[in-house]
């Protein structure tokens, strides 16, 4: 292969390496099977060595006078930072991690790479840029070019082929929300066939993930001072803080996916010559009350945009999101209420810069770009609840998103859901594709019964959905404290649906259901009409179980069995 221009997106907390590769941009996988590197350098005393990526990231908790991180913020500034005795400046500690890229770069695609598109924030100033290029220089590399990182990520999209994303309206302006490790930058671009125009840029180079987690850090600080009766928010430590914080960057990437976090860790300080030990479980909602304010800052910062660029929301044709903390859920509902409509990611909010910039060097040399195709969810799947009721009938209708519509797949995805009323003993469970609220509007792709073991009313159930390239949708459902687990398979393409828990096997849940069933029919306070065709009902059922001629009766009679069921016990305990 010849020399070649690669796209580097140059991070707070992550960078990335991309080249274009017959006309089509790739990432450049250089550690552990993945082309995110760690923005972290770390000085090795024993060997004289700069040591850059996954392996600085090591070694932060134990060496962290020895690393440094977030090197981004400080870029274009006047200032020093230490590696254990040795002062650099900001652009060589960013050199470090260029050169890295560059050498383990050329190492995966059999080139040296000397040329390179380098991304920076579309707020930076021109001595921030100037600072990024000598950084460049500084890693003996050719910096051919300078772009925005908003204009990066809108050159990806606009070569996804993303015919049925139902995102985009007919205006031509685009939003690049851009919520990154330590920073955070909001752009509104108006494309006209090749000019592409910033009409407006508004960001806070000092807010990210990396305050997320500092806000998480304190709440384990709280903790610690609750069980271990010692306050260090006067005294934290870097070793401390360090080991914290790749705590509370675990647990913010587990609850972008679940609804809760289990944090388990064993001596991270020693208290009067003890261990201090952390073992707790955090939920989504208590880390977003955390964060909300914060969340809040980016949204006030999308309105000022707004605003400059003399557009209302519903001027804007798409939004696009870049940067791995816009995986957070609560950015995605705030941008959700903003705009009055669903938003996504197709591409990996980690990677998309840095595949722009290297369409930025196709654009450079004349290299023709193709079509980039990502195999992306097609409908929003998610299960029917009763946080809503449709009108007509009052029936629970409600269409709760676990997966969003144009989620690149394979992915995985979990919500928590609640009982409704003490000792519920049974939830039938309805999984939907489609975009509307109402489930009537969606399309019924399987539903399957879970029994419930006795608990009190608002207990926690977590429904998890891992969807693969195959069109095969993997159901956990887990009542949280109760050691209640159940898994299911559904094949979206067939309807198909197989259940892989032997407690749940199909017998038992028939035995169960029919024993439930003549338990309601005698239920003396039920209105004597539903009574009886529940009993009626029951007799059809078990005949058609005994002939096992017709397996769709038995499915029409077994659904409204579920159906009638809760309508009885939902009439006795409104009693």
């Amino acid at each position: 292969m010849s020399d070649v221009i690669c796209g580097i997106d140059l991070g707070t907390t992550n960078s990335c390496l991309a080249l274009l590769r017959d006309g089509r941009p790739e990432p450049v996988i250089i550690e552990e099977g993945s082309a995110i590197v760690p923005s972290i350098v770390s000085f090795d005393d024993s060997t004289g060595q700069i040591i850059v990526g996954r392996k600085a990231l090591n070694r932060f908790a134990a060496f962290p006078h020895h690393t440094v991180r977030s090197i981004k913020r400080l870029m274009g500034k006047e200032t020093s930072v230490k590696l254990g005795e040795r002062s650099y400046s900001p652009e060589q500690i960013s050199s470090f991690i260029l050169s890295y890229l560059a050498t383990a770069g050329a190492v995966v695609i059999g080139s040296e790479i000397r040329r390179v598109v380098i991304t920076v924030p579309a707020y930076f100033n021109e001595a921030q840029r100037r600072a990024t290029i000598k950084a460049g220089e500084l890693a003996g590399l050719e910096v051919i070019r300078i772009i925005n990182e908003p204009t990066a990520a809108s050159l990806l999209y606009e070569n996804f082929e993303d015919e049925d994303s139902g995102e985009e309206g007919d205006s031509s302006c685009i939003l690049v929300y851009d919520l990154g490790g330590g920073t955070f930058d909001v752009s509104i671009l108006e494309v006209k066939g090749e000019i592409k125009e910033v009409l407006a840029s508004c960001g806070d180079s000092a807010l990210g993930g990396d305050d997320f987690d500092e806000r998480l850090i304190a709440f384990l600080i709280r903790h610690i001072r609750e069980k271990y009766g010692h306050d260090f928010s006067d005294d934290l430590d870097r070793a401390l803080h360090s080991r914290l914080k790749a705590v509370a960057e675990q647990t913010k990437i587990t609850l972008s996916d679940a609804p809760y976090a289990r944090i388990s860790e064993v001596a991270v300080t020693v208290v009067n010559g003890e261990p201090v030990n952390l073992d707790l479980e955090i939920s989504r909602r208590e880390y977003e009350e955390m964060i909300a304010d914060l969340v809040e800052q980016t949204m006030e910062k999308v309105g000022e945009a707004l605003r400059e660029a003399h557009l209302e929301s519903d001027d804007i044709g798409r939004i696009i999101l870049v940067g791995g903390s816009t995986r957070t859920p609560l950015v995605l509902e705030r941008l959700e209420q903003l705009f009055q409509r669903t938003v996504s990611f197709s591409v990996d909010p980690d990677l998309c810069v840095a595949l722009g910039a290297s369409i930025q060097h196709g654009l450079i040399t004349g290299e023709s770009v193709g079509h980039i195709l990502i195999d992306v969810t097609a409908h929003s799947l998610g299960v029917k609840t009763n946080d809503s009721h449709d009108p007509e009938t009052g029936d629970a209708d409600y269409f709760s998103r676990i997966i969003r519509r144009n989620t690149a797949i394979p992915v995985r995805k979990a919500e928590v859901y609640y009982t409704n009323y003490d000792n519920q003993d049974l939830v039938q469970v309805e999984v939907f594709q489609g975009e509307s609220d109402s489930c009537r509007e969606n399309s019924l792709i399987g539903a399957f019964p879970y029994p419930l073991k006795p608990a009190p009313s608002g207990s926690s159930v977590v429904a998890e959905f891992a969807y693969d390239k195959e069109g095969l949708i993997h159901i956990t459902l887990e009542q949280k404290g109760y050691d209640n687990r159940k898994e299911v398979t559904l094949d979206t393409r067939t309807t198909q649906v197989t259940e892989r828990n032997d407690a749940a096997a199909e017998g038992k849940i028939t035995n169960y259901m029919v024993s439930k069933g003549r338990k309601l029919a005698q239920q003396s306070n039920a209105p004597e009409k539903m009574r009886d065709e529940l009993s009626t009902l029951l007799d059809e059922y078990v005949a058609a179980l005994e002939s096992g001629d017709d397996e769709e009766l038995i499915d029409s009679l077994e659904e409204r069995l579920l159906e009638l069921m809760d309508e009885i016990e939902e009439a006795v305990s409104g009693e």
